[in-house]
């Protein structure tokens, strides 16, 4: 080979080489640009959730306001409120109260709180024990401090799994102190009470909205769909009517009669039969929607679940699986699901206030979906049993779901690993009067 070609080939493979490196530069250059696009993605998304965990916390605070006030409201109209309590009214009003003065505590004492509520967190049976003792009237500030300060951030998984476990301890006294299996997890309790906030929290509201709102909306657009099937109120209505357009009522359709007489009552009768087939359907939806969605449930109320289910063998080792998804379904549609059906807009799933009809349907389908997984009652309300195939037909699909939300692994090696992390994570931060209240209520109800 010539010099020259030998000189023209070196000259090539030169130019090979620098277009490799161009190349290689450029496609660097574009991993970085992915990555950079990658890493905006995430803080965004870290962004989202903690404005999700704040906005939680403030939910939380409007809702205890507004109780607080109707019971205040319902003193004042029975003329029982003193001066100072109409005052207490006020200043609880006021969006800024005045900081008190005082010295800030002294490097010792800081450090003492610091270890304190450390210990608050990284211990949860102390709070567990609080929680058991507390009455309902001091449940809502209790956990205000607990859901959304010490847990506060719904989305980081020691928090969560520190809650959960405090969740544990409190469910186990709650089945080992209670001698009745009829009242496990359905009185109006202060543990109740947390299990429905804990529902509260971003990641149930998320389930809640991509699962129930299409549903939720598209019934309530039929405002002038009326499934009512209370016999006395269907009688009511259809007599209302008939007066109305003849101007009087026929000899055999009286006013002032009963429930069972209204029922008896073959126009009645004719009312109600189609309606409960549409009623069976729409709650078929809802339970498909429900039951499709089982990998988009919160890991933690799964984790719940699976509590109670491990309690329940514990406790009545011969239970079946009815017994032990009657209790599932105590939690999951009780405290869950059907407080959202039922009063959708204070779960932002619809924007306004829905209609008398499409209300008083979705309050039928909660009905229909708690008797599916609870043992049914028709004391109060025999013409429910009326929708008894809809519980007939659905209750194997119903259980499988139960147990399947219980299928979720444990957490307790990661927990362990992340409490070694979290000694270098950043401060937990409480504002002066949840600490005192904590305190507050630790000295109280200390021995």
């Amino acid at each position: 080979m010539s010099s020259y070609d030998g000189s023209r080939s070196a000259r090539q493979s030169k130019r090979y080489s620098m277009s490799a490196l161009y190349m290689s530069i450029s496609a660097n250059e574009g991993d970085l640009q992915i990555e950079d696009e990658l890493a905006k993605a995430q803080k965004s998304l870290r962004d989202l959730k903690s404005k999700i965990s704040s906005q939680s916390k403030k939910n939380f605070v409007l809702e205890k306001d507004v109780r607080y006030l109707d019971s205040r409201i319902a003193l004042l109209i029975q003329n029982r409120m003193a001066l100072e309590e109409q005052n207490e009214v006020a200043s609880h009003l006021e969006d800024a109260l005045e900081m008190q003065q005082g010295g800030f505590p002294n490097d010792d004492k800081t450090q003492k709180y610091g270890n304190l509520l450390f210990l608050l967190q990284s211990e949860p049976r102390h709070i567990a024990h609080l929680c058991r003792l507390v009455s309902m009237s001091e449940i809502d500030s209790l956990l205000q401090t607990v859901m959304f300060t010490i847990y506060g951030n719904q989305y980081e998984s020691r928090e969560e799994h520190l809650l959960l476990t405090m969740f544990q301890s409190v469910l186990t006294y709650q089945f080992d102190n209670t001698p009745d299996y009829s009242s496990l997890l359905r009185a109006n309790t202060p543990v109740s009470r947390m299990m429905t906030t804990y529902t509260r929290r971003g990641p149930g509201q998320s389930f809640l909205k991509s699962v129930l709102a299409d549903r939720i909306n598209g019934l309530i657009e039929l405002k002038d769909l009326d499934l009512e099937i209370n016999p006395l109120k269907v009688y009511e209505r259809m007599i209302e009517q008939i007066e109305e357009d003849t101007g009087q009522l026929p000899p055999h359709l009286p006013k002032g009669i009963t429930g069972e007489q209204a029922a008896e009552n073959p126009q009645v009768q004719a009312i109600i039969e189609p309606r409960l087939t549409m009623l069976t359907e729409i709650a078929n939806g809802f339970l498909t929607t429900i039951i499709e969605g089982l990998e988009e449930a919160p890991y933690g109320i799964r984790w719940i679940c699976k509590q109670i289910r491990s309690l329940t063998k514990r406790k009545y080792p011969d239970a079946n699986d009815q017994v032990i998804c009657t209790l599932i379904g105590g939690f999951f549609f009780l405290r869950f699901i059907n407080p959202a059906i039922v009063t959708p807009k204070s779960y932002m799933l619809i924007d306004g206030t829905p209609a008398e009809r499409p209300r008083r349907t979705l309050t039928y389908i909660a009905k229909m979906l708690q008797n599916l997984a609870n043992k049914p009652s028709y004391a109060k309300e025999p013409y429910m049993a009326k929708l008894q195939p809809f519980i007939h037909q659905n209750k194997d699909r119903i259980n499988k779901f139960m147990i399947d939300l219980c299928e979720v692994q444990d957490f307790y090696e990661s927990l362990e690993m992340d409490n070694y992390v979290a000694l270098s994570k950043k401060d937990l931060e409480l504002e002066i009067t949840q600490r005192s209240l904590c305190y507050a209520l630790a000295d109280r109800q200390a021995p």
